[in-house]
């Protein structure tokens, strides 16, 4: 028989031990000095933010950490940063972390998580939309300014906002032939077609971060053709509710 799988466990953050692992697994992630000081983690949490970690075992897996915010006058969390130790990424833990930060969320009468995220970032896209139904109700270019962690350094930090409802949807889907707006030529470089249509689909790569590293003018020139397009339509009204797995978003008017 094969070993037991062991799904993650997700819990506050109880301990200064468990708090200072916690930025230190943030530092293997994105990179030395990492996003988050153990003091800046334990203030938010101590504060009445949102800071948990995922355990399979004994050993940390994953950490995710926000803070409280206003939307509209209504109270919100805001997700500031969510990570998974680079070989547990693609399983259960990101998904598992998420489900305790809607409980806790609801737990203190919070109805509405948001946060950002590289909008060429295909399998963040897929998760936040696909798995878990969210929606990206917001775009901002070069959002962070540069950023000189492992991740981001080098490239522009344009950011969708996410908006992740924890009861029923506000998307209500209209009828109408969808129109291609970003798509890739026979080389790989994008094509913009600019359109009203009520329903737009918008093509990415499959992993930009790669992109970035083989051909830095061709990642920039994607970055650019989604910021005119999908950025263009999300800032004048519409919704990115929808994600397929080869990279297509679907993009309607956005529901009151």
């Amino acid at each position: 028989m094969g070993a037991a799988r062991h799904e993650p466990e997700v819990r506050s953050f109880a301990t200064m031990g468990e708090i200072a692992a916690a930025t230190e697994l943030l530092a293997e992630i994105w990179g030395e000095p990492g996003p988050m000081s153990p003091e800046m983690l334990r203030a938010l949490g101590h504060a009445g933010g949102y800071a948990a970690g995922a355990w399979v075992g004994a050993e940390l897996v994953g950490v995710s950490a926000g803070f409280l915010g206003r939307h509209d006058g209504a109270l919100l969390l805001h997700s500031h940063i969510s990570g998974v130790k680079p070989d547990r990424q693609g399983g259960s833990v990101g998904y598992a972390l998420k489900q305790h930060q809607r409980q806790w969320a609801k737990q203190q009468g919070i109805s509405t998580i948001e946060w950002t995220f590289d909008p060429l970032a295909r399998r963040n896209a897929y998760f936040n939309l696909a798995k878990l139904g969210a929606m990206i109700v917001g775009f901002e270019a070069d959002f962070y300014g540069s950023m000189g962690d492992a991740i981001n350094v080098g490239d522009e930090s344009d950011r969708a906002i996410v908006r992740w409802h924890l009861g029923a949807t506000l998307w209500e889907r209209v009828d109408g032939a969808d129109a291609v707006i970003l798509s890739p030529d026979d080389a790989g470089g994008p094509v913009v077609t600019p359109s009203d249509a009520p329903l737009l689909r918008a093509w990415i790569p499959e992993d930009h971060m790669k992109m970035r590293e083989a051909d830095p003018a061709l990642a920039r020139r994607w970055r650019r053709a989604l910021r005119d397009t999908f950025g263009v339509a999300v800032q004048g009204g519409y919704v990115a509710f929808g994600m397929t797995r080869d990279g297509w978003y679907t993009l309607g008017r956005s529901a009151p």
